[in-house]
Parts: C-alpha cells; sequence; structure tokens
C-alpha cells in the first residue's frame, strides 16, 4: 500500500514539471527512497514523509482535470524540493508533534499540506503556485506558527491577487523605496483604471491588516479610501511580516513584475 501511494505520488509531481521546472527533480529525489530511505539519508526523515506519500497519493486518486494535476503536482514539487534543501542545509524540521497524529486525528502538518494542495487545484494564476510552494515548506520550519494561524492564512492567500503579493514585497524591499511620499488626493496625473485598480488593492491590504500607513508624527493613518494610500509611508504589520515570511523568503517574484507595480506608485 505504501509502495503504491509512493508510485501514485511520484507520478502527480512528474505531470507538475511545466509549472515546476526543475524543482521537481529534487522533489522526486526527496520521495524517491520512499519514508524509510529519507529518514536514513536524513533528508526529513519519516515524520513528515509518510504522511506526504500517503495524501500525494491520494490526490493522484481524485477526480481531476488535466490542469488541475498539474497545479497540484507543480506545488507539492516546489514545496518538498524546497524542503529537502533545507534540511540538506542543516535546518530543522519544527516539533514532532506537528507529524504525529492525534487522538485519532490526521497529523497537523498532512491537514495543512492537504489545505495547501486544495489551494492549488483552484489557483488559475499559475504564478501564485511559487507561493504555496514556499508556504508549505516554510511552515514545517516554523515552530511559531501555530496550525490555527496557518490555517488563516491559506483562506487570507485565495483573496489576495498577485498584484498585491507585488505590493507586499515593495513595501518590504527597500530597493523600491523611490515611491510617491503623498496622497492622491490632490494628483493631477492620469487616473486610469488600471491605477486606481493596483491602489484600491492596496487599499485593501490595508482592510485585512497586512498594511499600515504611517502617520507623520506617532503611529499610523486612518485610510478611508484608495485616494489616502501614501505608498512611502506603508509598512508591513506584523500579520504581513509573517505572511511575507511564510510565502515568500525563498524568492518568487522577478524583478520585472515588481518593477511593473513599482513604476505605478512613482
Amino acid at each position: 500500500m505504501v509502495e503504491d501511494d509512493n508510485k501514485k505520488a511520484l507520478a502527480l509531481i512528474r505531470g507538475g514539471t511545466e509549472l515546476a521546472g526543475s524543482a521537481v527533480s529534487g522533489a522526486l529525489g526527496f520521495f524517491a527512497a520512499g519514508p524509510a530511505g529519507a529518514a536514513a539519508a536524513s533528508v526529513a526523515g519519516a515524520a513528515i514523509t509518510s504522511g506526504s506519500v500517503k495524501l500525494i497519493g491520494d490526490f493522484a486518486d481524485r477526480q481531476l482535470s488535466s490542469k488541475e494535476q498539474e497545479r497540484v503536482g507543480a506545488t507539492a514539487a516546489l514545496a518538498f524540493n524546497k524542503i529537502s534543501k533545507k534540511s540538506e542545509n542543516g535546518e530543522h524540521l519544527r516539533e514532532k508533534t506537528f507529524f504525529e497524529p492525534s487522538d485519532g486525528a490526521r497529523s497537523e502538518a498532512e491537514e495543512l499540506l492537504e489545505g495547501t494542495l486544495r489551494q492549488a487545484r483552484e489557483e488559475y494564476k499559475e504564478k501564485k503556485l511559487q507561493f504555496l510552494g514556499n508556504f508549505y515548506s516554510n511552515l514545517v520550519f516554523s515552530p511559531g506558527v501555530t496550525s490555527n494561524e496557518a490555517n488563516y492564512y491559506l483562506r487570507l492567500f485565495d483573496n489576495l491577487t498577485y498584484r498585491q503579493f507585488c505590493a507586499i514585497c515593495i513595501v518590504f524591499m527597500l530597493p523600491y523605496q523611490n515611491i510617491r511620499e503623498t496622497d492622491y488626493r490632490g494628483y493631477k496625473g492620469p487616473l486610469n483604471a488600471e491605477m486606481v485598480s493596483l491602489l484600491q488593492e492596496i487599499y485593501d491590504l490595508n482592510d485585512k491588516g497586512v498594511v499600515a500607513c504611517k502617520a507623520q508624527g506617532d503611529g499610523y493613518s486612518a485610510l478611508l479610501g484608495w485616494h489616502d494610500v501614501v505608498p512611502r509611508s506603508l509598512e508591513l504589520t506584523g500579520l504581513g511580516e509573517r505572511l511575507q515570511t511564510l510565502f515568500m523568503a525563498g524568492g518568487s517574484l522577478t524583478t520585472s513584475d515588481l518593477d511593473l507595480v513599482a513604476d505605478k506608485l512613482r
């Protein structure tokens, strides 16, 4: 049974090659030896491999379209390639209880992997799959993130656009701080639909508690609409910092994508 799950998991991961590229090879190497082999090689241990193989094999048995199979396989590949690399670099998995079933229920790791792959199945914006791969690979090495918190982030992820992730990165990165220092109430340039929609997305990030707009003195400004956004004064909240760390640490965004957003905020 374990061998069958392993074969199905590997086949599903291979199906994500077009989207995940070279990450597929790393993930295949992670799973090829099975739970016992992974533990013996100190790749990441049987605690994570056994439940993951079973779950990914279960996804392979579900009625998925070819595109859904590709997205799920690619996300699994991205996640476990990063897990393999982190382990090889000497990073340690979080507490064992996260990977162990409790009171007849599945482990927290298995439940959150299913949540991650479910998101991947439905995610039509394929560039966002990188964030899901990052999320799970970072989560299993992050002891400070509870399962309740992680489930909230997955729900929040579903409601964020790719461009909002670009905006989060711009707020986080110092090289993009040469952006507008005033709000848009007195803006003299053309407020076309694309610019307003971007500002509305940033306002939505503020509304969701991901970013806040620093006031000139102490504290933060209350934004009443997109016209109150001051790009240069935006900061990530504690929630935003955690979101950035889990979904974006490890790389995902290209400079060209970030520049497209940053240019509209100058």
